[in-house]
C-alpha cells in the first residue's frame, strides 16, 4: 500500500516519457523514408536533365521540369518541417533528460525518506516502550506519594502537638527567666548603687580630710597670697597653691609616662572622682593609671588595627570610640566588653557617659549623635539626633539633660538628650572648625571652646553665643581637628596644649595669660583638667609621641 502510494506521482511521468520515446522513433523512421525518397527524386532529376541536354526540351520535359520543380519545393519544405522536427526532438529528448534526472533526484529522495521513515518506526517504537514503562513507574511512585503524604501527615500531627507542648514549656520558661533576671538587675542595681555611695562617701571623707589639713597649713603658714578674685590662696605641702575651691594651678610635671608606642588621641579623667585617669590612642587600646605616680592599672583592647578616638571614664566603667563605626563599654575590673554599640554608619568620633553611667552620647562622621541605654544587659539606642556637619566634640551638663557638640563648620550646638530636640545653635563661632567643647563645670551656662583658628573662646549658653573671652597667644597653635582644651573645676582658669610643645592658661576673668608650661618634646593633643580624687592629682596632658604628663 506505501508503495502504491509513493509511486502514484511518477505514474503520469513515466506514460509522458513513453509517448515521447514511441513519437521520437515515429519521426526518425519517416525522416528516413523521406531522406530515401529525395534521393531517388534527386536521381531522376539529375537522369532527365541529362537526357534533356542531348535532346532538348519538350513540352513533356517542360511539364516534368515544372513537376519537378514542384516536387523539388515539396522536398526543400519537407526539409524545413523534418529540421524543425529533429529541433523539437532534441527539445523533447533534453527535456525528457532533465525529467529523468529529476525522476532519479525523487527517487533518491524517497529513498531518503523511507530510510528515514524506518528510522522514526525505531524510535517510536523506544519511545512507545519507555513511555509504557515510564507510565508504570508513575503509577508505582504515586502510589507511594499517597503512602508518604499518609505518612506527614501523620507527622505533622504529632509535630504539632511537640511544638504547642514546646511553646508552652518556653513560655513558661520565659516567663521564670524575666522574673529572675529583673531580680538579678535589681539586686544589682541596689548592690552597684550601695558600691557607689560608699565609695561616693569614702572619697568625699578623704577630701574633707584633705581640705582640714589645707585648711589648717594656711592658717599656721605666712605665704598668704590673694587669688585673682580678692580671695585668698592656700599653700599647701610641697610648695603648691591651692585656689580658694581647692584648685590646682600646675607648675610642675609630677610624674612623665610613656603611655603608648604611638600617638595619645584623648585623655580623661574618672568623672565620678577616683584617682585614676585614662588615656586612648591610635594603638586600638584604652588604658587607665593612678593619678598619684603613673602606675598602669588596667588595658582595655578594641578592634585591631583601628584607632581609637575618644573614651570617657565614669566608675566602674569605661567607654572608647573609633574609627570601626562602633563605641564599646567595658567593665574596668574584670577588663571585660560589656555593650559593643553598633549604629552608626561612619567612625564614631567621641563618646561622654551620661546619668553616671547608665546612659551613653555619641557623635559620628556620619552627622549624627545617639543616645544608648546601657544600664541592662542588652543596651538600647533611645535617640537619634542628626546635623549637618561632622561633630568632633561632646560634652554634658551635670544634669544630663543638656549636650554641646562642636563641628567641622565651626559652629557649636545645642541639645535635649531626653528628646533629642535642637535647642540652640551657633554658627561662626571658630574658621576652620571646633575641635573641642566643654561646659563650665562651676557654670553650665557658659562652654569653653577650641578651633582650628587658633583661638579658644567662653561662650555664654544663655545670650546666642556671646564671646566673654577670646584667649590667644602668639606661639599658640592647633593643628589636629581633635585636639582637647579643658576648664577649671571652678571655672577660673582656661588651658590648652599647643602644635608646639608648650601648655597655655589663661585667666577667664580678663583673658590673660597666667602661666605657659614646658615639659614635652612634640605637639600636645589635648590637657584635662579635674577636680582630682584623694591625691589631690588635678591636671594632665598628652602629646604624639604618646606621653601622658601628670602635672603637680
Amino acid at each position: 500500500k506505501r508503495n502504491a502510494v509513493e509511486t502514484a506521482p511518477f505514474v503520469a511521468v513515466y506514460q509522458s516519457n513513453a509517448k515521447l520515446m514511441s513519437l521520437e522513433r515515429n519521426l526518425e523512421n519517416r525522416c528516413q523514408q523521406l531522406d530515401f525518397e529525395c534521393s531517388v527524386q534527386k536521381a531522376t532529376i539529375h537522369k532527365l536533365e541529362d537526357e534533356a541536354e542531348q535532346r532538348g526540351p519538350s513540352k513533356g520535359e517542360l511539364k516534368q521540369k515544372e513537376k519537378v520543380e514542384q516536387l523539388q519545393r515539396k522536398l526543400e519544405e519537407r526539409q524545413a518541417i523534418e529540421t524543425d522536427l529533429k529541433e523539437k526532438s532534441k527539445n523533447i529528448s533534453k527535456e525528457l533528460s532533465q525529467q529523468i534526472e529529476t525522476n532519479d533526484k525523487q527517487q533518491k529522495e524517497t529513498d531518503n525518506l523511507r530510510e528515514e521513515l524506518k528510522q522514526k518506526d525505531v524510535v517510536i517504537t523506544r519511545i512507545t516502550t519507555e513511555l509504557r514503562e515510564g507510565t508504570e513507574r508513575t503509577s508505582l511512585a504515586e502510589k507511594q506519594f499517597d503512602s508518604m503524604k499518609e505518612n506527614l501527615r501523620r507527622l505533622q500531627e504529632e509535630n504539632e502537638k511537640l511544638t504547642k507542648s514546646n511553646d508552652e514549656l518556653v513560655d513558661r520558661l520565659v516567663k521564670d527567666k524575666e522574673k529572675y533576671m529583673e531580680e538579678m538587675v535589681k539586686m544589682t542595681e541596689m548592690y552597684e548603687g550601695a558600691v557607689k555611695k560608699i565609695d561616693m562617701l569614702t572619697k568625699l571623707q578623704e577630701q574633707e580630710k584633705r581640705r582640714f589639713l589645707w585648711g589648717k597649713s594656711k592658717k599656721s603658714s605666712k605665704d598668704v597670697d590673694l587669688s585673682e578674685d580678692g580671695g585668698e590662696a592656700a599653700v599647701g605641702p610641697g610648695g603648691r597653691q591651692f585656689g580658694g575651691g581647692g584648685v590646682i594651678l600646675p607648675s610642675s610635671i609630677k610624674s612623665k609616662v610613656q603611655a603608648h608606642p604611638t600617638q595619645v588621641i584623648c585623655v580623661r579623667y574618672d568623672s565620678a572622682g577616683g584617682d585614676s585617669i585614662a588615656t586612648a590612642s591610635e594603638d586600638s587600646t584604652v588604658k587607665l593609671w593612678h593619678t598619684s605616680n603613673g602606675q598602669l592599672l588596667k588595658t582595655l583592647h578594641g578592634s585591631s588595627s583601628q584607632v581609637m578616638l575618644g573614651l570617657d571614664l565614669s566608675g566602674d566603667l569605661a567607654a572608647g570610640c573609633g574609627s570601626d563605626k562602633t563605641c564599646r563599654v567595658w567593665n574596668i575590673r574584670t577588663q571585660r566588653l560589656v555593650h559593643q554599640l553598633v549604629g552608626h554608619s561612619q567612625k564614631v568620633t567621641c563618646v561622654r557617659m551620661l546619668q553616671g553611667g547608665r546612659s551613653v552620647v555619641t557623635a559620628s562622621a556620619d552627622r549624627s549623635m545617639k543616645v544608648w541605654d546601657i544600664s541592662r544587659h542588652t543596651y538600647r539606642q533611645t535617640v537619634t539626633m542628626r546635623h549637618s556637619s561632622t561633630s568632633n566634640s561632646i560634652d554634658t551638663s551635670y544634669d544630663s539633660i543638656s549636650l554641646v557638640s562642636g563641628h567641622l563648620d565651626g559652629g557649636v550646638r545645642f541639645w535635649d538628650a531626653r528628646s533629642g530636640d535642637r535647642t540652640g545653635d551657633v554658627s561662626g563661632l571658630h574658621s576652620g572648625g571646633v575641635t573641642s567643647v566643654n561646659f563650665n563645670p562651676s557654670n553650665n551656662e557658659e562652654i569653653l571652646t577650641c578651633g582650628r583658628d587658633s583661638l579658644v573662646k567662653l561662650v555664654d549658653v544663655r545670650k546666642t553665643g556671646q564671646e566673654l573671652q577670646s584667649f590667644f597667644h602668639a606661639g599658640f597653635r592647633v593643628d589636629l581637628s581633635y585636639a582637647k582644651c579643658a576648664i577649671s573645676p571652678d571655672g577660673k582658669y582656661a588651658a590648652a596644649g599647643s602644635s608646639t610643645g608648650d601648655i597655655f592658661i589663661w585667666r577667664t576673668l580678663d583673658g590673660n595669660l597666667e602661666k605657659q608650661l614646658k615639659g614635652h618634646d612634640a605637639g600636645v593633643v589635648a590637657v584635662a583638667w579635674d577636680r582630682g580624687g584623694s591625691n589631690g592629682q588635678q591636671f594632665a596632658s598628652i602629646d604624639k609621641k604618646g606621653n601622658l604628663l601628670l602635672w603637680a
